[in-house]
């Protein structure tokens, strides 16, 4: 990771540089890309995905000004648990204890607005019994958004897929259990096992 903290430090000349993912936590792997946020004096705005060594960043340049908007923090909630690897002037560490701040204090959906979230799926789940393209369309539009419903429904931030299914299996292995299994199996039986459970979430 030495090479890389190297090549972004020279190439950017950031004020501070936050890495975030499985690098911040230490489960990367040969498939991983290097996750960072880098805030800089007066850089444009630009997202480096080129390759250091075998490793494919997926690193986003900011300029400072950008980040000290209010408007734009929940564009960097996946920072919460990131880690600061460079900081000038406290720069970072204020960032990101702006973005826990806003984390902490989020405005949350109201039960009419997640319920109304959740009858979607069922729509969905209906319209993908004919089984056909646009049907099957319809269902793999379920599987992505309800995992940000299912977040909604038990009052969790969403913070992308692999945080919210490792929260899930660690505190709702059985919501876990049925999504994993939707996601495995094209059966109807799986489809409709994973929308009662959120139907059972309704309030």
């Amino acid at each position: 990771m030495n090479n890389i903290v190297q090549y972004l430090i020279e190439t950017y000349k950031p004020l501070s540089l936050i890495v975030y993912g499985s690098y911040a936590d230490g489960t990367q792997d040969k498939y991983s890309d290097f996750d960072a946020v880098l805030i800089t004096k007066d850089h444009e705005y630009y997202h480096d995905n080129s390759f250091v060594g075998n490793v494919q960043l997926d690193v986003f340049v900011y300029p400072l000004e950008y980040t000290l908007k209010d408007t734009y923090l929940e564009e960097f909630l996946q920072i919460f648990d990131g880690k600061i690897l460079w900081d000038t002037d406290d720069y970072g560490l204020k960032f990101k204890n702006r973005v826990l701040s806003f984390l902490e204090h989020r405005p949350r959906k109201s039960r009419a607005q997640v319920n109304s979230s959740i009858d979607w799926c069922e729509k969905m789940l209906r319209r993908a019994e004919r089984l056909d393209a646009e049907g099957m369309y319809r269902w793999h539009w379920v599987l992505v958004d309800s995992l940000d419903i299912f977040c909604d429904a038990v009052s969790h931030p969403y913070l992308g897929p692999k945080k919210t299914l490792r929260f899930m299996e660690e505190y709702f292995p059985t919501a876990y259990g049925l999504y994993k299994e939707a996601l495995f199996s094209m059966e109807e039986d799986a489809r409709s096992a994973w929308v009662a459970h959120l139907m059972s979430l309704k309030k």
